[in-house]
């Protein structure tokens, strides 16, 4: 347990990491608005998921 624990840590990390190293301000923003955007898609299919298996009860 405590080694996944270090491994999530140091993958995080490694992300932050990454994001202090970019430059180009462009490049954050278009990086946070592709998160957002995965998000939002996460949870619109999620929503017609429940919305379909609702109309099967």
């Amino acid at each position: 347990m405590k080694e996944s624990i270090d491994e999530l840590k140091g993958e995080f990390k490694a992300k932050l990491d990454y994001w202090h190293n970019i430059k180009s301000r462009k490049a954050k923003v278009f990086l946070f608005i592709i998160f957002l955007a995965l998000i939002g898609l996460k949870v619109f299919t999620t929503v017609l998921t429940f919305d379909w298996l609702k109309s099967l009860f």
